[in-house]
């Protein structure tokens, strides 16, 4: 199939899973389902890819399939947190208060679609693997594949141990998660969630599809600079032991001085 043609089926699927997603939004009242959406949103661009490209090899199928993994253990987790909460996160309170009447038709445009093309900017390794067309697996593949799933394990785990910090400490309690692998990174998660998708991006390019790598700079980018990381450390900006932490602990890379 065309590039061009593949491309814009893919994204006609891609928004309209968003669209379906912004209806469960006015439905349930709650703009924090975005959040849930992300994971799946992966799943689904990895096994259409393959579908459109009708490429079903080793390489391609193994790649959807941690693809999946990711994906959906994020979704898990997600939406576990998310639907433990009486009401949506506080930034997108700030966002609906700050829109006010525009709220529904801002959140549909600001939120969910854009989300959709975040998620076709991100999903370019999936799409580049998909369309490797008889590629064979080389040592680079070999390579991209550990660390894709080290990158899940490691997101795995931080996310795991937080959870459970956050369960067990006191109601009402503000302390901070230092222990674990959150005694080496302040924000491990997002390092396994970089790394997965180093991996991912690694093994388009051991395919020969160099421009698969574009996915990699574009999550790091969003985690590092955008919705990422910057919205924590600001939020923390204020807290005394918070910054005593990050005097230690480097922001992203573990064993890097802060």
């Amino acid at each position: 199939m065309d590039a061009i043609v593949a491309w814009g089926a893919l994204a006609v699927i891609v928004l309209t899973y968003m669209i379906l997603w912004y209806g469960l939004f006015r439905v349930t009242g709650r703009l924090d389902v975005v959040d849930s959406a992300w994971g799946l949103g992966f799943v689904l661009i990895a096994w259409v890819s393959l579908v459109i490209a009708q490429n079903f090899s080793a390489i391609a199928v193994t790649s959807a399939c941690l693809a999946s993994v990711w994906g959906i253990r994020l979704f898990a987790h997600i939406a576990n947190r998310n639907w433990r909460k009486p009401a949506d996160d506080r930034r997108y309170q700030e966002l609906r208060a700050k829109w006010g009447r525009a709220a529904n038709s801002k959140a549909l445009t600001h939120i969910f679609l854009l989300q959709g093309v975040l998620l076709l900017l991100v999903g370019t390794p999936l799409v580049a693997i998909a369309h490797s067309g008889d590629a064979h697996t080389n040592a680079l593949t070999l390579v991209g594949w550990a660390v894709w799933f080290a990158g899940i394990l490691y997101e795995s785990v931080a996310d795991y141990q937080l959870t459970r910090f956050i369960r067990q400490r006191p109601h009402g309690s503000h302390a901070l998660m230092t222990s674990g692998l959150w005694r080496y990174s302040r924000h491990p998660n997002y390092f396994g969630e970089v790394t997965a998708w180093l991996g991912a991006g690694l093994v388009a390019i051991s395919l020969g599809q160099w421009w698969g790598i574009l996915g990699t700079f574009v999550i790091t980018f969003l985690i590092t600079k955008v919705s990422g990381i910057p919205p924590l450390e600001k939020h923390y900006a204020g807290n005394a032991e918070y910054q005593k932490y990050a005097k230690y602990t480097p922001v992203l890379v573990p064993f890097l001085k802060p």
